[in-house]
């Protein structure tokens, strides 16, 4: 595909050593550029150490082979079987997954199958994600004109702090790619996403102006994108894309995703300083502005997310605009 190929060679990707020279501004507005029109980007020289990175990338993959792998073989057969005997197997992803919580509640201690080794690297890891994620945040809040810290406190509980947590992901070959996607197409539901994926193989792609493009495996990289909420807080300045991971006949593609959403109390809507400005479409709205987004309790909607994950997200800002608890219409 011509589209999705030439935009995958334009893919934003910042430099964040950049940030501290003269070239801030043009790594500024990649950034914005990215959150306006991509939902995604990706992030070198961010901090966190190649060490650090690389040991994660081994004990994952390690922890895959002796703890998931079996298991992950017996749950393709059955896919593979039902698919070739012409069932329907499009509800399904090709992944091994487990979560790991750390904010309010760390469960890491909790997780079966895992060594004392991997969950302290775990724990070392996650504290550098957070530590990045509030640095970009406040990028944003630079580029949007809101005052520093402003979406860090937007995420905050009545607990003083957000909703922390990593998917930790493998996507093994598939001898039958035609039949099942590696993860089905959605937008995530929370705030912003920071992930570590494979640099070797590749997979996971977003939907911009109507193609499908590749977002490029690059060693060392943490690839940012754009959550719900985000949009919501923005006012649709910044939007969520439709992303999947598509299946491969070779390679064993690792994938940590690690999600740094609202507090499950945090009361979510637009920025006032960003309605009041009108930014985007016209609506009528508070103080004559243009709210095109509701207001509503960030647990309210991750409640009628899992029920509506791989469905169009308008639908669900729809529903938060009146009670949470309505059925969304389907066809």
């Amino acid at each position: 595909m011509a589209t999705a190929a030439a935009a995958s060679l334009s893919f934003p990707v910042i430099n964040m050593e950049k940030l501290e020279t003269e070239e801030r501004g043009a790594a500024m507005e990649v950034i914005r550029n990215a959150c306006e029109n991509w939902g995604f980007f990706e992030l070198l020289n961010h901090g966190i150490s190649h060490e650090l990175m690389d040991e994660v990338e081994r004990v994952s993959k390690a922890h895959y082979k002796n703890c998931r792998e079996d298991k992950f073989k017996e749950f393709a057969a059955r896919t593979l079987e039902a698919g070739e005997k012409g069932g329907d197997v499009k509800d399904v992803d090709w992944e091994s997954t487990f979560f790991v919580r750390h904010l309010p509640a760390s469960n890491l201690a909790d997780l079966p199958d895992l060594d004392d080794h991997y969950r302290q690297v775990m724990k070392e890891f996650a504290a550098e994600i957070e530590k990045l994620a509030e640095r970009v945040l406040d990028l944003l809040c630079e580029n949007l004109g809101l005052e520093k810290g402003y979406l860090k406190r937007a995420f905050a509980g009545s607990q003083g702090s957000p909703t922390f947590g990593t998917k930790v992901s493998c996507y093994p070959p598939c001898p039958r790619p035609d039949l099942v996607d590696g993860l089905r197409a959605h937008t995530d539901a929370g705030g912003v996403i920071l992930l570590f994926q494979d640099d070797q193989v590749s997979g996971l792609q977003l939907l911009k102006d109507g193609a499908w493009v590749d977002v490029p495996p690059m060693r060392h990289a943490v690839v940012v994108n754009i959550g719900d909420q985000l949009e919501v807080i923005t006012n649709g300045r910044y939007k969520s894309v439709l992303h999947r991971v598509m299946t491969r006949a070779d390679g064993n593609r690792m994938s940590i995703a690690s999600f740094y959403n609202p507090g499950a109390d945090a009361v979510i809507f637009p920025a006032p300083a960003l309605v009041a400005d009108g930014a985007t479409e016209e609506k009528e709205g508070e103080e004559g502005g243009a709210a095109v987004y509701p207001r509503f309790v960030f647990e309210d909607y991750m409640n009628l997310y899992v029920r509506h994950k791989f469905e169009a997200k308008e639908p669900r800002f729809e529903a938060m605009k009146s009670d949470p608890a309505t059925p969304i219409a389907t066809a």
